[in-house]
Parts: structure tokens; C-alpha cells; sequence
């Protein structure tokens, strides 16, 4: 039990460090749950059930990330990686479909 002369007064604590910790697990959270959405939603839209050419899934995921970085007011490092990531994906696709 604590004792009855403590220090302790309550709302007095300092709370920057956990509150900087929250963020950036909060930050990480979102900007990593967004990047695994879209990664899931390329290849669905080109294998899975929508069969569609890669191009076209390509131009649909990169326009599901644009909304979503607007909708969740995401910074312009979500837009720079996801045309980052969408220029690579580009280069492999079509190295892919030149050698099959």
C-alpha cells in the first residue's frame, strides 16, 4: 500500500514522453495499416477474384490510396511513397510480362 506521507500528487505527473510514444505508435499504426491495405488490394484485384490486368489494378489501388490519404489527412510522405512504390511496382510488372 502507499504510504500515507507520499510524495505523490495526483495530476502532476509529466506525460511528453508517453504522449510522444502514443503518437508515433499511432502514426506507425495507420501509415503501416494503409501501406498493408493496398499491398493486399493489388494483388486481389490482378489474381484474385477480379482478374483484372495489372496495369489497371495498379491505376485502382493507386487511386484507393490517394482517397485514403485524403480521408485520413495523411501527410505528403503517404503520397510520395505510394507513387514511389507504384513507379517500382511498374518497372517489375512490366519486366514480368516482357519475359512471359
Amino acid at each position: 500500500m502507499a504510504d500515507a506521507h507520499s510524495d505523490y500528487t495526483k495530476g502532476e505527473m509529466a506525460v511528453g514522453a508517453q504522449r510522444g510514444t502514443f503518437s508515433g505508435f499511432m502514426g506507425m499504426t495507420i501509415y503501416g495499416g494503409g501501406l498493408l491495405a493496398l499491398a493486399l488490394l493489388f494483388p486481389i484485384l490482378t489474381v484474385g477474384g477480379g482478374g483484372l490486368p495489372w496495369l489497371t489494378a495498379l491505376v485502382a489501388t493507386l487511386v484507393v490510396g490517394i482517397v485514403m490519404g485524403v480521408l485520413l489527412k495523411l501527410k505528403g510522405a503517404w503520397f510520395a511513397t505510394i507513387i514511389l512504390i507504384s513507379g517500382i511496382v511498374v518497372v517489375i510488372c512490366a519486366i514480368v510480362s516482357a519475359l512471359t
